[in-house]
């Protein structure tokens, strides 16, 4: 998939390959839940996910990921997630993720689509963000 069609899935009915979100007061009791369990396909491949946001208000975005991160790493298949922020200019985030497969991924991202937390994230970036993902194959 290319970079296009990856911001197009993010931006459409999919949003596929987002792994990250935020989570607004109306949704609060739902984000705060565990996210709904989902297996990884037999033959599936463990994936990275590479989030390049920029952020309106970088201290109030850094102080949501706080808040949002832990959500995300107790979701099913959710290996790691790690927050990065640009030393040079504070406006700019990396979000690292990996996953047991990118279905489990994508299931997390329609649960929080179904929260309605995915388009609070949007309300944080000055941007569309950069959302790219790697399968294992050496492993």
């Amino acid at each position: 998939m290319t970079s296009m069609n990856r911001r197009a899935a993010f931006m459409g009915a999919g949003f596929a390959t987002l792994g990250l979100v935020a989570v607004s007061s109306a949704a609060h009791a739902q984000a705060t839940e565990k996210p709904p369990a989902a297996a990884a396909p037999a033959g599936s491949h463990p994936v990275t996910v590479v989030l390049r946001l920029s952020a309106k208000d970088p201290a109030a975005f850094k102080a949501h990921l706080m808040k949002t991160v832990p959500v995300t790493r107790v979701a099913s298949g959710c290996r790691y997630s790690h927050s990065f922020q640009e030393p040079q200019n504070p406006t700019e985030f990396i979000l690292i993720q990996g996953w047991d497969s990118a279905a489990q991924q994508q299931a997390y991202v329609a649960w929080r689509k179904q929260t309605g937390d995915l388009k609070l994230l949007m309300d944080f970036l000055a941007k569309p963000p950069i959302v790219e993902t790697f399968e294992l194959f050496d492993a």
